[in-house]
């Protein structure tokens, strides 16, 4: 029965519990109940038949009891009070009995039974705790494993985190650095870099390039007319575009501002013109942009690889370049570089270079030109003119003022020439009735600061605002209108005479004339050199709205007596030109005066 039981309990725990998560109180009840109970069978058995044991039988039993209890202490070691009473269950009542038996044999038996007892309950409470220990450490090994797979799980997800984290900080990175935040295209260095990698593909393939250098015309209108919002959608749009067109992204950049950039490999100059022409026909489709219809246009200039330039910054240059100069053309045409532009351009350098030192290297000087009252016939007073003499080279400012003006180099000069002219004048030996005239560029006027200076100048030198008049070409009128009249005021309220330059060859209109307030007009000299083919009538015409309006007139560029007594018979004011004098420094101007005089009498 107890063997059926401990098979059947023995099947159930197979067939059911194993491999499975369970609740081990029963199962593990039903082994302890077997065990003890096979424990007292055996022992049950040795004391009943232990009167009828013979020598050999007693100690057979006795071995097998004590191998029982021997592998009990070990089989039975995980728990702990099964292990310890197993064996003493199997012989201390066999044992005991052998003990008080009246054989001497049977003696030796139960003191070897109680020897052995006391042996299995320390190998027992040993074992006992070397399994606990071994299933302790078991688990603990088993709770590390698991722990060091989450653990490794966790480093694999950071690691992974991390790699993706690096990707996106290296492509913002690479787009703060390279990329244009507005258009999304390439900026002026990731162009430049890709640029230098074209050139050497090029030279070692042996074939051209072709750099297109874009600036967009009418951009600056819808930026004031329409706001930065829209005027940033247009160049949004215009990259869109460009892209469309572009052989290669790389290819393509925003140079600043409405400039953009575009290099094309294998490209001759046919291609690179039939590309550009296609390009201006399609940024000046019309843009639509909320409710607004606008457009734009553009103007390209063309340098070539390697006819025009060897390295990217050479080539971009060029390209500028030829984009200026068409700009100064015409625009919304394409321009290809050209040797002329290049020595043009080199020469600008010059000038520029020249320009920036030349106040320091005490280059520049300022000559007077007298202006004659063609009724007196006396100096009614003198125009200052700037000149620069560079490493010898008298320099006309035909060509120095505009290189001045471009690079921002005039104010600085302008101011110069008030505060020089203003001083020589100061001392020179006309009376007070003599005044003096000195010219001023748009953008001295346009930049803010023109009657601060002015009246340091005056300060400085101690000449009366009365004897001063200020010049201002009649371009300038194309300009700010308002800003301009408000600074002519200015002017006057201090004592200032405004002449109106070259008058007759911009933007005056009638309207215009009577709104100025000027004091004096100059008519062009272009107009006195074509006296006898019309010139006469616009000098006329020009002389009569000048009285009307109050104003005095001088005639610029009057290099014959035929002329001068033509305009004075006109009854033009005052006269000034060659036929009178050349622009003199101020020394000689007393010598000429004297002269003057002395041919007069």
């Amino acid at each position: 029965m107890l063997f059926l039981y401990r098979y059947w309990d023995m099947y159930h725990w197979r067939k059911y519990l194993k491999g499975n998560e369970y609740d081990a109180t029963k199962p593990m009840l039903r082994f302890t109940i077997a065990r003890y109970l096979t424990a007292f069978a055996f022992s049950a058995y040795s004391v009943v038949f232990f009167e009828s044991m013979d020598i050999i039988e007693l100690a057979c039993t006795i071995v097998i009891l004590s191998a029982m209890a021997g592998g009990a202490s070990t089989v039975l070691a995980a728990h702990k009070g099964l292990a310890l009473s197993y064996a003493f269950i199997l012989l201390t009542p066999l044992s005991v009995l052998c003990l008080f038996a009246n054989e001497e044999y049977q003696n030796i038996f139960g003191i070897l039974g109680l020897i052995f007892v006391v042996v299995m309950f320390s190998s027992a409470k040993y074992s006992n705790q070397f399994t606990i220990e071994s299933i302790l450490t078991k688990h603990q090994n088993s709770d590390l494993l698991e722990q060091m797979e989450l653990k490794n799980k966790e480093i694999l997800e950071v690691n992974a985190s991390l790699e993706s984290k690096v990707q996106r900080r290296t492509e913002q990175i690479f787009e703060l650095s390279n990329i244009d935040p507005l258009t999304k295209l390439f900026n002026r260095n990731a162009f430049s870099e890709n640029l230098k990698l074209l050139l050497d593909s090029c030279e070692l393939h042996d074939s051209s390039l072709a750099v297109l250098f874009i600036d967009l015309d009418g951009f600056k209108a819808i930026n004031d007319s329409h706001g930065h919002a829209i005027g940033d959608k247009v160049l949004i749009e215009t990259s869109t575009r460009l892209s469309a067109q572009a052989d290669m992204k790389q290819c393509l950049c925003r140079w600043g501002g409405d400039e953009f950039l575009i290099a094309l490999q294998d490209c001759d100059v046919e291609r690179a013109l039939e590309f550009a022409n296609n390009l201006i026909f399609n940024l000046s489709l019309p843009i639509k942009i909320e409710h607004h219809e606008l457009h734009v246009g553009a103007t390209i200039g063309i340098a070539m690889y390697p006819e025009h330039g060897s390295d990217e910054a050479q080539l971009i240059t060029l390209a500028d370049t030829a984009m200026y100069v068409q700009k100064q053309l015409a625009k919304s045409d394409v321009c290809v570089f050209t040797e002329q532009m290049g020595e043009t351009l080199q020469r600008e350098m010059k000038l520029k270079e020249g320009l920036s030192q030349a106040i320091k290297n005490d280059e520049l000087f300022v000559v007077f030109q007298p202006v004659i009252d063609s009724k007196s016939g006396q100096v009614g007073f003198c125009e200052a003119l700037l000149r620069w003499k560079l490493n010898g080279e008298l320099v006309s400012p035909v060509e120095f003022i505009p290189v001045a003006e471009q690079h921002g180099l005039i104010h600085s000069i302008g101011a110069w020439v008030l505060h020089e002219s203003c001083k020589l004048a100061s001392k020179w030996t006309f009376d007070e009735t003599v005044d003096l005239s000195i010219n001023v560029s748009v953008a001295q006027l346009m930049h803010g600061d023109l009657v601060s200076i002015v009246k340091s100048a005056l300060a400085g030198s101690q000449l009366p605002a009365e004897n001063l008049h200020i010049e201002i070409t009649e371009s300038i009128f194309a300009q700010d209108i308002s800003y301009v009249l408000e600074q002519m005021k200015a002017l006057q309220r201090i004592g200032i005479k405004v002449s109106v330059d070259d008058f007759g060859t911009g933007f005056s209109s009638l309207a215009l004339l009577q709104s100025l307030s000027a004091d004096v007009v100059k008519i062009d000299q272009s107009f006195i050199k074509s006296i006898d083919e019309g010139g006469k009538a616009i000098i006329q015409a020009t002389q009569y709205m000048a009285n009307e309006l109050g104003y005095s007139v001088v005639a610029e560029g009057v290099e014959t007596k035929l002329q001068a007594d033509t305009l004075s018979e006109m009854g033009v004011e005052s006269l000034q030109g060659f036929y009178f004098s050349k622009p003199m420094k101020a020394g000689e101007l007393a010598l000429w005066h004297e002269a003057f005089k002395a041919q007069r009498k």
